[in-house]
């Protein structure tokens, strides 16, 4: 309790505050008395020292030593029954005291030491009694709430009378969640951005904080209290309009026992959701793999998920890009926000269909988020369709990055027409999905269409490639750098012009006899015939493969 409120018990109505007034605002934890000269080896923070003096008497200079180390130390104040043995405190140690804020205070004497002590202590643990009793009523109270089939909205707005003020609840993000009914007013809700904005200069500490607010001279209130809420992870922060600092704990043990039955609800609400969606992950894993068998059981499964036996179906597979520079080795501190960065994608890319209006379901498989579409049968998925859906693709990617920093790409599947073939146009989602990771893209939307060659190449492994472009062009090696160039130069624009030596050189600005004489010295230093089909597409391959190799 504070040293001023303790002052006000019978046994130190009369006692006088010799030094440090301001300091009397002091916690008080528990009382101690001296009967030694080293009792500053006992003594701990926040607590009250009772002394007769006795044994400093005639030693002025070790009471200036004790109050400077009390001080040190912490400790909430030196009461001192004078006039016993110390007939008044030094002025050097009142200046001293004064200078620290330390209080010290003359004690009466019609009381002994003791009945001081007893009389003190059982007012502090009285008090303590008190607010503990007050703290299980509070829990009890916003626990019958839950009980009663109650959510959290319903507690703020309990808490909010509890307290005869406006209270509010964020969530992480610093997002309205849930409020009292003074926010349906404007000047209230004008404080909103105001608090968001103090919020994120906030250290973080699972206590509840006090918080000024730089608002207009016009603004219903100045001061809030902030208590974080917390479960295995930040969840938010429920905030509350009372005094700074508050006359009482009651307010803020109120606010404390809300805060938890809230977290509690959110602790419920989010393995409620958990377990719900681990089921539905299971059933669409078990689909696209290709473990249901039966039409009947997806039909089954699939109608408390909105799945349409009478839809087209489409499968559009999202992943999270790699960083442009990674070693592949995520620190233990990013472990932790795994979860909470999955999620948010979740429901970035969920709220981005939504928004859309199309018919669909989500759910994750691994490191992937699967998004089926579902359009009406009678209507051809045409080239527009596609058009529509890439530009929604792009757009919820500009938005997650907008958002998170984090860069997302789409694979897209063909649509089919069965509940089954869910299984196949999901295999063509992910590997449209690969094709772009191989083409080192980022942020893209890729459709599974007939691969051209170059995708298809991309698909066999670098050193396969790498051999067969060597092996196409080791006749060539043994030439000088500028002869090699001009003639691998030559051969390219000769096969990109379709074979037509005049077009050519044309397009090399060089006499055609030169590109004829080029082209011959190609076939004798491979021994291979420029215009032969087999060798032809061999040498045109071997052009598709050399950007691939770099």
């Amino acid at each position: 309790m504070i040293l001023a409120d303790l002052l006000k018990i019978p046994c130190l109505s009369t006692s006088r505050v010799i030094a440090g007034e301001e300091g009397l605002n002091r916690i008080v934890y528990s009382v101690n008395m001296m009967d030694a000269p080293d009792i500053i080896d006992f003594l701990k923070p926040q607590e009250l020292l009772l002394t007769t003096a006795y044994v400093i008497k005639d030693r002025p200079e070790a009471l200036e030593s004790l109050v400077s180390n009390m001080a040190n130390v912490g400790c909430a104040g030196l009461m001192i029954k004078t006039k016993r043995f110390l007939p008044a405190i030094p002025i050097r140690v009142v200046e001293v005291a004064n200078k620290l804020n330390f209080p010290i205070i003359e004690l009466p004497l019609d009381f002994s030491l003791g009945e001081i002590m007893n009389q003190s202590l059982s007012y502090i643990l009285e008090k303590s009694a008190d607010e503990l009793r007050y703290a299980l009523e509070s829990h009890r109270h916003f626990t019958s709430i839950v009980l009663e089939g109650k959510s959290i909205p319903e507690i703020v707005q309990e808490l909010s009378k509890l307290l005869d003020s406006p209270t509010l609840l964020l969530n992480h993000k610093l997002e309205l969640i849930s409020s009292s009914r003074h926010f349906q007013s404007a000047p209230y809700m004008a404080l909103l951005p105001v608090i968001q904005h103090a919020l994120t200069a906030l250290p973080a500490t699972r206590s509840t904080q006090s918080l000024s607010l730089v608002a207009d001279a016009d603004s219903p209130c100045r001061n809030v209290a902030v208590h974080p809420i917390q479960t295995y992870q930040p969840q938010g922060f429920l905030i509350s309009f009372i005094d700074n600092p508050p006359t009482n704990k009651h307010p803020l043990m109120a606010m404390e026992q809300a805060a938890n039955v809230i977290s509690f609800e959110m602790l419920k609400q989010q393995a409620v959701k958990e377990r719900s969606r681990r089921y539905k992950n299971e059933f669409f894993s078990d689909l696209v793999e290709g473990f249901v068998t039966s039409e009947q059981e997806v039909i089954h499964r699939g109608k408390r998920y909105g799945l349409n036996e009478h839809s087209t179906s489409l499968c559009i597979a999202a992943k999270k890009d790699a960083p442009a520079e990674s070693n592949g080795i995520t620190p233990a501190s990013l472990e932790d926000s795994r979860f909470t960065e999955r999620e948010e994608l979740y429901q970035l890319i969920k709220k981005g269909f939504t928004d859309h209006g199309t018919p669909f379901v989500i759910f994750t498989k691994n490191d992937l988020f699967v998004v089926i579409l579902s359009y009406n049968p009678n209507e051809p998925y045409l080239q527009e369709t596609e058009m529509e859906l890439a530009e929604l693709l792009k757009k919820i990617a500009d938005e997650i990055y907008k958002r998170t920093q984090i860069a997302v790409s789409f694979g897209v599947g063909n649509p089919v027409q069965k509940l089954l073939d869910i299984s196949v146009t999901y295999k063509e989602a992910f590997d449209a999905l690969q094709t772009g990771y191989l083409s080192k893209k980022r942020m893209f939307v890729q459709f599974n269409h007939i691969k051209e060659l170059a995708d298809l190449l991309r698909m066999v492994p670098i050193g396969e490639l790498k051999k067969f472009y060597l092996d196409t062009f080791q006749d060539l090696k043994g030439l000088e750098e500028k002869e090699r160039k001009e003639l691998m130069r030559t051969l390219m624009v000769f096969y990109e012009n379709h074979c037509q030596i005049a077009e050519t050189a044309k397009q090399l600005f060089v006499h055609r006899n030169t590109v004829i004489y080029r082209l011959d010295k190609c076939e004798q230093l491979t021994g291979r015939s420029l215009r032969t089909p087999s060798d032809s597409l061999r040498f045109r391959v071997a052009y598709l493969i050399e950007p691939l190799l770099h």
